[in-house]
């Protein structure tokens, strides 16, 4: 690897600025994740001049958002290693933050959605006070999340604030950019997009920093980084807060794109399973590109299941869509990402000596 930085950084002056960028991002597979991700935004932002199908631009919008919330589940558990089984709580709790905000106190969802962050930050930082109290890790941390979960379905079927079995919907009048209400697709996906790339530049600055390694520390040995002297209970909260914040934010700005919201709806395992956990790990748990890589393809795959392989046949949807997950797993440990992370390798590897030779044919 110092061959290589070495030949780059010789290659440097005479290759411009954009050569100066492209070796030090070739050097650093954390920037090459990040490009990537980038110019998959980039790439997802010109998809309109191409589709002009509402189901397909749907279907990207959903893509667009699993990548975030994907992200928002990636930082707390393939960061910091927290079991958070049931994300989808904080999806929920944003999603309702939003509607009820908007239909009951005519909060704009421009407002709305920012303070849904806030209130599932705040369930977040009670996981987080209740689970260290009682000292739950591991499985006893997701069976508590998973719990709390139907606890919370329970509570929400019966309140009528916000619309008890019945559910809320927002009030659809005139599009207008105010209310986030569109004729269209386009400006979703544009909202989108947005959404996506600060979580996507969040992510990174998290990994960067020093906050992302004592994250990775408690991951990888919550017991040899206490005795190191990180303040174990301190990073937990944090990560459960960037988390629950970032998962409540994408339920706002899903509950604008949906109109609708009841609790079977978003307090459901299956559910979590598609839009929080199956693209980071089908993508790379704890990568940079994983959860973005992994959205783009686990959506249109769900509905390519949903809609030709299974059609018409009650549950075989969730039998074949958990089958490929298991697969998965079982030949991808690494995700997607893991096995572009090899390749990538390779290549540098055997770039590496030609570059060398450049450069002494050019100091030559």
């Amino acid at each position: 690897m110092s061959a290589v930085k070495k030949s780059a950084s010789s290659l440097a002056p005479t290759a411009g600025p954009l050569g100066r960028l492209w070796h030090a991002i070739w050097a650093d597979w954390d920037l090459m994740q990040l490009a990537i991700s980038v110019l998959l935004v980039v790439a997802i932002g010109f998809a309109p001049l191409v589709i002009r199908s509402p189901y397909y631009l749907g279907i990207l919008i959903l893509a667009v958002l699993y990548a975030y919330v994907g992200i928002s589940w990636n930082i707390v558990a393939g960061f910091a290693g927290q079991l958070l089984i049931a994300h989808i709580i904080f999806i929920a709790l944003g999603a309702y933050t939003t509607v009820v905000l908007y239909t009951r106190f005519d909060v704009m969802p421009w407002i709305g959605i920012p303070a849904s962050g806030v209130v599932a930050a705040g369930l977040g930082l009670v996981i987080a006070l209740i689970t260290l109290r009682y000292g739950l890790k591991a499985d006893y941390f997701a069976l508590f999340t998973i719990a709390l979960m139907v606890a919370l379905k329970t509570l929400f079927l019966k309140w009528e604030f916000v619309g008890a079995a019945v559910g809320m919907g927002l009030r659809l009048n005139e599009p207008s950019w105010e209310k986030m209400i569109f004729s269209t697709k386009e400006p979703y996906l544009y909202i989108g997009l947005a959404l996506l790339l600060a979580g996507i530049l969040v992510q990174f600055w998290i990994y960067r920093s020093k906050l992302g390694k004592y994250f990775l520390a408690l991951r990888e040995d919550e017991a040899a980084a206490a005795a190191l002297g990180v303040n174990t209970s301190l990073y937990k909260t944090l990560a459960l807060l960037i988390g629950s914040a970032m998962g409540g934010i994408g339920g706002g700005y899903y509950m604008m794109y949906v109109t609708f919201v009841e609790p079977p709806q978003v307090f459901d395992l299956g559910l979590n399973v598609e839009l929080v956990l199956a693209a980071p790990i089908i993508g790379g748990l704890g990568s940079l590109l994983g959860p973005v890589l992994g959205a783009l393809i686990n959506k249109p795959l769900a509905e390519l299941i949903r809609g030709t392989l299974t059609a018409g046949r009650s549950g075989t949807t969730l039998i074949v869509y958990g089958a490929f997950l298991v697969i998965s797993i079982l030949f991808m440990p690494r995700g997607i990402t893991g096995l572009i992370q090899d390749g990538y390798q390779r290549l540098k590897r055997r770039r590496a000596p030609e570059r060398d030779e450049e450069v002494r044919r050019g100091n030559a």
